[in-house]
């Protein structure tokens, strides 16, 4: 199986979004609330960021059937 560029992406905001949940783990712990919300919003972005890689999947998976 080969990957496209579009999987690639995707495997790296995945991996953006696992860091982000690591960054909110570090807040709790140390008590720091700017790092909590600001990992809040890195994982939101990283979210919305996502919308079009998984909307063309979906369009290519439709288009396949």
């Amino acid at each position: 199986m080969t990957l496209r560029d579009d999987d690639y992406q995707l495997i790296g905001l995945i991996g953006f979004i696992l860091a982000g949940f690591i960054f909110i783990a570090v807040g709790i712990k140390f008590g720091d609330v700017l790092t909590v919300l600001g990992s809040i919003v890195w994982i939101v972005s990283c979210l919305v960021w996502m919308i079009p890689f998984v909307r063309s999947r979906n369009k290519t998976r439709q288009g396949a059937e």
